[in-house]
Parts: structure tokens; C-alpha cells; sequence
């Protein structure tokens, strides 16, 4: 679970206050809550009051805006607030309705004509993104619109991370590779499930990549692959992992011995079908099969040290951009790179 921060003002603050906060998607819309008075939705939620967990308070102030009882609320994002005389942390959960409840609005809340309010997910997030509009305006506006924009912002790759159909379909391809490699995994992962993820699947199975760049951006970081014999990117199985940053990013610290790693971009710069020859590995044969892959594009200090992992690389190297391309020996692998060169110049001039 991640955390966001919001810093409105520097000065230290003597109060700290708990929020719980409800993301309710049901066919493409979301529930809000909305005041008539003042034309302004929210996401519903409200304080954690005595000592309620941050999920309790999250069910009960749902039921009171909305009328709504939710279930299993799951943690998906905390927002940090950081006012002139206090620290607001909203705690959003994802929730699914249950069942009708009873609402039970505090007189603020009907003095302002608090009201539940379905609204479809992509206007809900125009909505939001409006924040700017308020910014000289209605600052308290401007501020509650910011933090739900972020929040709706990260619901979203909350759940492509979760989720690897959404994360595949949502991919945008730069070739006809890409178009059909795309094709080739949604077909299989329809075909073989969450069995995908996993080496038992023989014919072909899911593995995420690292393109690792310098702070200057002009060199990638190799390493000289034991199985292949050949200089490439880091990157492994994602056995039964969903996760591929996850999965791309413990890959790359653990074959580097890199302690810090910058994500560059939290969804993937590529997406390849690798044909993979048999061979020998703990001395046992694995045939010839295809690997799924997405890849991601970090950053690292070259200056830091770098370890390799014995049972998977003996070298690791930073090279210039050009000469990764030259430095490998594996044809199939050239434009690859080239294509993870060209991804990482466009997103860092």
C-alpha cells in the first residue's frame, strides 16, 4: 500500500487527525456523496472516532453519508494532509455494497443537503481533475478535489497492479510486435488463467524485465546471463506473482545487489513474446518454451555497488545506450533494446 503526500504548509503542527475513506465501484460508476449546497462531491468517508480501526470507521461513516453498508473493505491508498495547525490522513479502502443501511447525517451534513450519488467513474475523475478551477476561488474546494483526484488517480493503477487483464488490455502498443505480442497474452491468459504465472505451464508463462538507466540517462546497466552466456537486461519469472513491477523490481535488486532503485514509470515501457530455447538449469532440462514479458524502466546511482548473483549472472556492467545494442549477441534481442532505448530517450528529454 502506498502513501501520498500533500504539504500546503511548512510550519509544525500540534494536531494529528484519522480519516477512513470508501471507493465503491459498481458497474463502471462510483459513490459519492454530494452537497447541494455547495455543488461539491466527495469520496464518503469521514474521522475515526474513540478506538475504531481505520476499516470500522470506514464502514460506519459510509453507512451514515450514503445509507450504504460495505464489505471487506480492502487498503488501497493513504493520503497525508499537511496543513498550517494540523496533519489530516485519510486511510481509502476498496468496498464492495453489502446490503441497504441507514443514513444518519450530522447537522452540518444536512444544513449542506448531503446527499448519496452514483456517477460514472470517467466523469467522476473529470470532476476531480477540475481542482484547478477553485484554486482563488474556493480553496477548501480546490484542496478536496486535489487529494480525490489523486486518490481516483491511484485506484486506477491500484488496480492494474492487481489486475493483469486491465493491465495488458490498458497497455497502448508502439508496433505491430507490440499488437500482436498483446493479442498473443490476452489469448493465453484467457486460455490458462492465473496458471500463467507459473513455470508448471509449459508452452509459455508470464516474466517481467528491468531496463535500468543512469541518472544521466546515456547509459543501461547488463548483466552477463549464466543460461544465455550473453550481456542483457535484468528481469525473472513472475512465478505466481500478478505483480510484474513488483516482480521487475525485486528481480533487478536481487540479480544487481542494488539497494536503490527509482521506478521511472509505475506501468510497463514494453511488451515482448521471448522465445526461449531449451536448456540445462540446477541440472534439471527445461524445454523450449515462451516467455510473456513486460518491462519496466528504472533508475540507479552507477556509482553504487553492484553484486552479482552467482546462481543467475557472473558480470554486471553500465554501458552506453548505443552499445547495449552492439554488446549482445542474441539477434532477436537488438530491436528490443533498441525499442527500450528509444522509450526511455522520449520520456527523458
Amino acid at each position: 500500500m502506498r502513501t501520498l503526500k500533500i504539504v500546503y504548509d511548512e510550519n509544525e503542527r500540534n494536531r494529528l487527525r484519522h480519516a477512513a475513506r470508501a471507493i465503491v465501484i459498481k458497474d463502471n460508476q462510483i459513490l459519492l456523496s454530494y452537497e447541494t449546497k455547495t455543488d461539491t462531491y466527495m469520496i464518503p468517508g469521514g474521522g475515526v472516532e474513540n478506538d475504531e480501526t481505520y476499516s470500522m470507521a470506514c464502514i460506519r461513516e459510509v453507512e451514515e453519508e450514503t445509507g450504504y453498508i460495505i464489505s471487506n473493505p480492502t487498503p488501497a491508498l493513504d493520503i497525508e494532509e499537511y496543513f498550517s495547525h494540523m496533519i489530516h490522513i485519510n486511510h481509502y479502502f476498496i468496498a464492495n455494497v453489502k446490503s441497504m443501511g441507514e443514513r444518519r447525517l450530522t447537522e452540518g451534513e444536512k444544513n449542506n443537503g448531503l446527499e448519496p450519488r452514483w456517477v460514472d467513474f470517467n466523469l467522476a475523475m473529470d470532476i476531480f481533475k477540475s481542482y484547478e478551477d477553485f484554486k482563488t476561488s474556493f480553496i477548501e474546494k480546490y484542496g478536496l478535489y486535489y487529494r480525490e483526484y489523486q486518490a481516483l488517480k491511484e485506484y486506477v493503477f491500484f488496480m492494474k497492479r492487481t489486475n493483469p487483464r486491465l493491465l495488458i488490455e490498458s497497455y497502448q502498443p508502439v508496433s505491430i510486435q507490440e499488437a500482436m505480442d498483446k493479442e498473443y497474452m490476452l489469448k493465453m491468459l484467457e486460455a490458462f488463467g492465473n496458471f500463467a504465472f507459473s513455470r508448471e505451464c509449459l508452452a509459455c508463462h508470464f516474466s517481467s524485465s528491468a531496463w535500468i538507466t543512469n541518472k544521466s540517462h546515456d547509459k543501461v546497466l547488463l548483466n552477463w546471463h549464466n543460461i544465455y552466456k550473453n550481456w542483457g537486461w535484468l528481469g525473472g519469472h513472475n512465478d505466481l506473482d500478478k505483480d510484474f513491477l513488483g516482480v521487475a523490481l525485486k528481480e533487478a535488486m536481487e540479480e544487481s545487489g542494488l539497494k536503490n532503485l527509482k521506478v521511472l514509470k509505475e506501468e510497463p515501457i514494453s511488451l515482448e513474446i521471448l522465445p526461449v530455447t531449451y536448456h540445462m538449469k540446477k541440472n534439471s532440462f527445461v524445454s523450449s518454451h515462451v516467455h510473456m514479458n513486460l518491462t519496466y524502466l528504472f533508475e540507479a546511482d552507477e556509482n553504487d555497488e553492484l553484486k552479482i548473483k552467482p546462481d543467475e549472472n557472473s558480470g554486471l556492467q553500465w554501458v552506453l545506450l548505443d552499445d547495449a545494442i552492439k554488446i549482445t549477441n542474441e539477434e532477436d534481442m537488438k530491436p528490443i533494446y533498441q525499442k527500450l532505448n528509444d522509450k526511455l530517450k522520449e520520456m527523458t528529454k
